[in-house]
């Protein structure tokens, strides 16, 4: 905002009535608070000239307090104005037309004073929107809330197939391995001993044998395990299932109430 004249009068006119000597000898000589007063006025003066607006309004409010010139009001309501400090302008300036009724510059600060009093509306409207803004806030409530989630019941039989698939495999494959060494040992002795007139040693036969029995007793086991795991998986297709149990589940789950103001965030389950 532009505003009027600096306060030329104002300057003037306090810096007259501060700082004039006594020209009566009938006038009561300036007391030191005058003397005090006119220096603090000096040097908000100064600050208000060089822009230095927060050092001219505390100088001049205290050359107020000392003297009780009501021009000072002016010059301390102005360098409020240049601080946008609207509440402080608008005391000031109008403390000053209630002390000076008869001022020259009325009209002037009655105009500033209409100004302000836009600038004071505006700034509390945007104060009551930044609280409306901040009432309005999405809130977030953990509420315990279980979520029902159905238990599958226990199946024996499918865990005895799994087992029986294990099993199964590995009575397989040491029955292949014994398999594979008993041929190539048979092998080995078709064309050493088994090519003399002498023939084997007893040992190697006996050996031969123990091969082919382990062979033999690891495809009966295969099969008894291949048999049963077959089985265990026809009994759990087959036999009736129990309805699963409902217990509650710990997985949350969100969802949005609204509610006076803005919203709730409501997480359910147990955390």
């Amino acid at each position: 905002m532009v505003l009027p004249r600096v306060a030329l009068f104002a300057f003037a006119f306090a810096l007259g009535v501060l700082g004039a000597p006594s020209v009566a000898s009938a006038q009561p000589p300036a007391s030191p608070n005058d003397q005090i007063a006119r220096e603090h006025f000096i040097r908000g003066r100064d600050a208000f000239s060089q822009g230095d607006f927060a050092t001219a309004a505390r100088e001049f409010d205290q050359a107020y307090q000392l003297s009780r010139r009501p021009q000072l009001l002016y010059n301390l309501g102005t360098a409020y104005e240049r601080l946008h400090n609207w509440n402080e302008a608008n005391v000031a300036l109008r403390r000053y037309l209630d002390q000076v009724p008869a001022a020259p510059d009325r009209a002037e600060v009655e105009a500033r004073l209409r100004i302000i009093e836009v600038e004071l509306q505006n700034q509390a409207a945007a104060l009551a929107a930044q609280q409306q803004a901040q009432s309005t806030r999405t809130r977030v409530v953990v509420v315990e809330r279980p979520v029902i989630v159905q238990a599958e019941p226990a199946r024996p039989w499918r865990v005895a197939a799994f087992v029986g698939a294990g099993l199964t495999a590995v009575a397989g494959g040491a029955t292949i391995a014994i398999g594979l060494l008993a041929d190539r040992r048979y092998n080995d002795l078709a064309r050493g001993c088994g090519q003399t007139t002498r023939g084997c040693d007893p040992d190697d036969i006996d050996d031969m044998s123990l091969r082919a029995s382990l062979v033999n007793a690891g495809l009966v086991a295969t099969s008894v395990f291949a048999a049963a795991t077959i089985t265990a998986f026809v009994l759990d297709l087959t036999r009736p299932r129990r309805a699963p149990a409902a217990q509650p589940s710990t997985t949350p789950s969100l969802s949005f109430a609204p509610a006076q103001g803005g919203g709730m965030l409501l997480l359910g389950g147990s955390l």
